[in-house]
């Protein structure tokens, strides 16, 4: 197999995953990046932004058709996320300026294994999270009236939290905002799924953005991984409603806690 052909079927593979279980882009896409394909990190990371950007459209747009997004809170977490974000690319780019090249990379090793760990826990935790925690009645919210005051600051803080991920790694937003979604709000596991994509697909345009002032995307590279990432979200979706996805989740997610695990002790 000639190394050409292995970004566009990494995007197929990566994109099919997303369409199918919601979850593991960037926690697949960038690893790949850095450690399969040699890229380097801030490349890496800004062109899985774009990747990103492209794979988490339709499913946004399905998603709003479908009425399964919660706008007011997929609006405070990005009142929270995108100035975060943005932060976290700037903290990237300090790393890139401060460090020579081999150190950047050992540095985004480590930093990224420990998103990895974070995200496959969060993920384990999300499946089997017990149905009476989901949703709980007990936060004085219908998800239906306007949230509160302190609502609003807590969503917009853990915003902050995913945000300062994806800038930093491209890595987050998915497994870790949507347990939070799902502990604290009173809205169906539907409309998390809906509002955490919507969210995520802003929070990926901008970040993406960002990167893209700095130098940050291989646009020849996004192009080539979209090749397979389009038609793979397309497949994906479709057969999500045959294929039983839990046990996919679960492997995915212990694929990602054993690599990042690996990384982490060297």
């Amino acid at each position: 197999m000639t190394p050409e052909i292995l970004p566009p079927l990494f995007g197929l593979l990566t994109g099919f995953l997303v369409g199918l279980t919601g979850v593991g882009g960037g926690s697949l896409m960038t690893p790949f990046l850095m450690l399969g394909a040699g890229v380097p990190a801030p490349t890496a990371i800004g062109t899985d932004m774009v990747y990103a950007t492209v794979t988490k459209l339709t499913g946004s747009f399905q998603h709003y058709r479908q009425s399964s997004v919660n706008l007011e809170v997929a609006g405070f977490l990005a009142l929270g996320s995108i100035p975060a974000s943005l932060f976290g690319v700037q903290t990237l780019e300090w790393i890139k300026g401060a460090f020579n090249p081999e150190a950047v990379r050992s540095i985004m090793i480590t930093v990224i294994a420990a998103t990895l760990v974070l995200v496959g826990a969060s993920l384990i935790f999300r499946i089997f999270m017990p149905e009476r925690w989901v949703g709980s009645k007990q936060t004085g919210w219908d998800g239906k009236t306007a949230m509160s005051r302190r609502r609003r600051l807590f969503t917009i803080v853990f915003g902050a939290f995913g945000g300062y991920l994806v800038g930093l790694t491209s890595i987050g937003s998915g497994s870790v905002m949507a347990v939070i979604l799902l502990l604290l709000y009173p809205i169906s596991p539907g409309v998390v799924v809906g509002t955490d994509i919507a969210h995520a697909t802003v929070l990926s345009l901008v970040t993406g953005i960002a990167h893209m002032t700095h130098g940050n995307v291989d646009f020849g590279l996004a192009a080539t991984l979209l090749m397979g990432g389009v038609p793979g979200v397309l497949i994906g979706s479709k057969l999500s409603y045959v294929l039983p996805g839990r046990p996919l989740k679960i492997a995915l997610a212990a694929m990602l806690v054993f690599v990042g695990s690996r990384l982490l002790i060297g």
